[in-house]
């Protein structure tokens, strides 16, 4: 992962997180111990990156999604 998609994570990430203060009833939608994964709209590259690092992950994955201001958060099937 590059030094520029690592910096947008960690943009994203705190975006997310202060979405999620806002809007309380999107943690109801992430399972306890999931590990959630960030992706945003027309974004490609991002979220081939982001969903490249889920392969690892073990357990529940979600994905959290960016259109415009809105978030939201998904079950993710790897396809």
């Amino acid at each position: 992962m590059t030094k520029k998609t690592i910096k947008k994570n960690i943009k994203l990430s705190l975006e997310f997180d202060q979405y999620l203060n806002k809007n309380p009833d999107l943690y109801a939608k992430i399972p306890n111990g999931a590990s959630v994964f960030i992706t945003v709209k027309g974004d490609n590259k991002l979220n081939e990156a982001n969903k490249g690092n889920v392969s690892s992950a073990q357990g529940k994955v979600v994905e959290a999604r960016k259109a415009g201001g809105r978030w939201t958060v998904s079950k993710f099937v790897p396809a």
